[in-house]
């Protein structure tokens, strides 16, 4: 289990709210169509009472923020867990191969000391 922070907590809460809210949004305008086609069609649905109405659509919201919201925080939970996988294998592969910096002073260490084998062989050769 790892320490979650404050600001992760944060970043977390506002994800879901606005899943929650896109949510919502989605099944109040799913629910407001079909009630818009019932009430044209369906003697039955206009015998209902407006309140009652009212609650099918307050239903309707709620199932949609909960599973906007809930879906919503699955995904960034996904995301959050994907880059601490990547960050884990990067920090094992910098420790078993080196980071770009070491790999890049090793190069010039290389290159220095084949410059100086190369100006020491023509003096050697000579004397």
């Amino acid at each position: 289990m790892r320490l979650i922070k404050q600001n992760d907590d944060d970043l977390a809460a506002e994800e879901a709210m606005r899943g929650g809210a896109i949510g919502a949004l989605k099944y109040c305008t799913v629910a407001t169509f079909i009630g818009g086609v019932l009430q044209a069609t369906s003697p039955r649905f206009r015998a209902i009472k407006p309140p009652q109405k009212g609650w099918l659509m307050v239903a309707a919201f709620l199932g949609g923020f909960g599973n906007g919201s809930d879906t919503a925080f699955t995904n960034f939970e996904r995301r959050d867990r994907e880059m601490q996988i990547k960050l884990a294998n990067q920090k094992r592969h910098e420790i078993l191969y080196g980071t770009m910096e070491e790999k890049q002073a090793l190069l010039e260490q290389k290159a220095a000391a084949t410059a100086a084998l190369s100006a020491a062989a023509p003096s050697e050769a000579s004397a």
